[in-house]
């Protein structure tokens, strides 16, 4: 179901990328929350075209950033099984939090 460009790696933050249903997304991990966002393409999330935006957990202060690399995989699936049961309600342009 996931097509990795590529998989948790990195630390501060931990990154993710790839597709599900057809969709773009960009796993981050920092600070204290770990967030997953969607967009049709990958040049429409360069560009802020954010569909969906879940935060998939809270973490102490700077935790997030050293999240295990297995821990952010299961995150993902959360994220994309929020995507999969949520995508076609309210599906709308949202600009991205910048921090």
């Amino acid at each position: 179901m996931i097509k990795w460009k590529y998989k948790p790696s990195g630390n501060c933050p931990v990154q993710a990328e790839g597709w599900f249903l057809g969709y773009y997304f960009y796993f981050r991990a920092r600070y204290e929350t770990a967030t997953i966002e969607f967009s049709k393409t990958e040049a429409g999330w360069e560009n802020d075209l954010i569909h969906a935006r879940y935060v998939l957990t809270t973490t102490e202060e700077f935790a997030a950033g050293w999240l295990p690399k297995w821990k952010c995989k299961l995150l993902i699936y959360k994220g994309c099984l929020h995507f999969l049961f949520n995508r076609n309600k309210n599906i709308r342009k949202i600009g991205r939090a910048h921090v």
